[in-house]
């Protein structure tokens, strides 16, 4: 039987919020939206870094996205982040 070390390997959402916090570092022009889930979606550390460039739109999924695509008119890449049946039920 083959023996699997998961010790090194971590949830999604936490890779996804260490994965932000390293776009915040590399590009100025990175920003997170949020739908009210913070902390489901490890986004502290980017707060924590980057406060002027993090959105919290509440559990309003639909104009979450309308800030993100208003967001890239002026050049921003904005990484908008809710829960998938949110995001496809409501926008």
């Amino acid at each position: 039987m083959i023996k699997i070390d998961y010790s090194n390997q971590k949830d999604t959402r936490s890779g996804f919020g260490a994965g932000m916090v390293e776009l915040g570092k590399t590009n100025p022009d990175v920003v997170a939206l949020c739908a009210d889930l913070i902390g489901s979606l490890k986004l502290d550390k980017f707060i924590e870094n980057h406060p002027e460039r993090f959105f919290q739109c509440g559990i309003a999924e639909a104009n979450m996205i309308g800030i993100a695509a208003g967001l890239t008119i002026g050049g921003k890449i904005p990484f908008a982040s809710t829960f998938a049946n949110f995001a496809t039920g409501r926008v």
